[in-house]
């Protein structure tokens, strides 16, 4: 591929990633005290370090993605963002069982697109069958495995029971299942190639972390880390790569290193994490009700960010492809160069491949 690595290093950060996964998934198979306040510790570590603030600078994706530089655009982007997530949020609190489903369902492919999008499947109901499967692997696993440990905070979303906790054997048994449909998914799309390589690691760490973890640590592995940092990667690359196409032109507002992200994401990870103070300010923070209201802050904060992130690696996807077809006639487009024509590298190596 025409494409120059881009400064920021993710291999060293995938291995890093990867040791810590297994590393808690060993813990808690040798019985660390994971459950209760310590789970608790790195759920809000995860959503605090990387799970606000990957999301918090949307507004300066939309900027580059849309052109909006003026006030009219920055407008129409925060009333569309915050109209969308207030419309989910009414959703909650009329029909909970459905805003459940829909937030699993969203879970599910925005998790597998995050981690898998550097696989550039060709066809839309491929790529979409793909994120659902990597999404049915980490949403599906803590359902289905522990059933009982996520039973009261099901409850407390959208008044569901779910069923009892079955044998012994039962939460190794469906996490190896959901591993499975999910490695022969990844088998039949990334036969003949070598892209995927890195997934022969990462699925049974995945799969060990869900089996093994009680599930606020794992999910707070897996967000924090996996899908929330991997995002995080990606934004730096999409903005160096807007930085290589603007030529001479002055992008003062897009971070050029992940300390300047974080100070861009300071307002936006601050505000929500108010709101969801004064919702919690009058009930302690280990009840289920309380984990409940943190689910649904994210699910209506989800809606936005992923219909954003889509458009991301559509316009991505698009310009990589027009930018091919131009240098196989010997028309590279004007602007940019053979060694960045791929964009960012969320198409080469994505989240934390790299």
């Amino acid at each position: 591929m025409f494409f120059r690595p881009p400064p920021v290093s993710s291999r060293r950060g995938y291995v890093a990633v990867l040791g810590t996964t297994v590393a808690v998934a060993g813990g808690a198979l040798i019985g660390l005290p994971l459950k209760g306040t310590p789970g608790l510790t790195l759920l809000g570590v995860a959503v605090l370090g990387t799970g606000m603030p990957h999301g918090a600078v949307d507004h300066l994706v939309a900027r580059r993605l849309f052109g909006w530089n003026d006030t009219p655009g920055t407008v129409l982007f925060y009333a569309g963002y915050l109209a969308l997530a207030a419309l989910y949020g009414i959703g909650w609190w009329l029909w909970p069982t459905g805003a459940l489903a829909l937030f699993l369902l969203m879970a599910a492919y925005h998790f597998g697109q995050a981690d898998l999008a550097y696989l550039t499947i060709q066809r839309a109901r491929g790529r979409a069958v793909l994120y659902l499967s990597r999404g049915l692997l980490v949403v599906g696993s803590p359902l289905l495995a522990r059933p009982g440990a996520v039973a009261p905070v099901v409850d407390a979303l959208a008044g569901i029971t779910p069923p009892p906790a079955g044998p012994a054997w039962w939460p190794a048994a469906s996490v190896a299942a959901l591993a499975t449909q999910h490695a022969l998914v990844l088998g039949a799309y990334t036969r003949g190639s070598d892209r995927g390589r890195r997934e022969w690691f990462t699925v049974p760490a995945l799969a060990l972390l869900f089996g093994a973890a009680p599930p606020l640590a794992a999910f707070a592995v897996y967000f924090g880390l996996w899908h929330a940092l991997g995002h995080i990667f990606v934004l730096m690359r999409f903005f160096r790569a807007a930085r290589e196409r603007a030529g001479g032109e002055s992008l003062s507002e897009t971070p050029r290193t992940v300390r300047a992200l974080y100070r861009r994401a300071a307002l936006f990870t601050l505000l929500p994490l108010g709101g969801l103070g004064a919702v919690l300010a009058a009930r302690p923070i280990r009840t289920p009700e309380a984990l409940a209201a943190l689910f649904v802050l994210i699910s209506v904060l989800t809606l936005p960010h992923m219909l954003l992130v889509e458009r991301l690696y559509w316009h991505e996807r698009r310009f990589q492809h027009r930018h091919e077809r131009r240098f196989q006639a010997g028309t590279p487009e004007e602007g940019s160069s053979s060694r960045s024509s791929a964009g960012f590298t969320a198409n080469d190596g994505g989240s934390l491949e790299g």
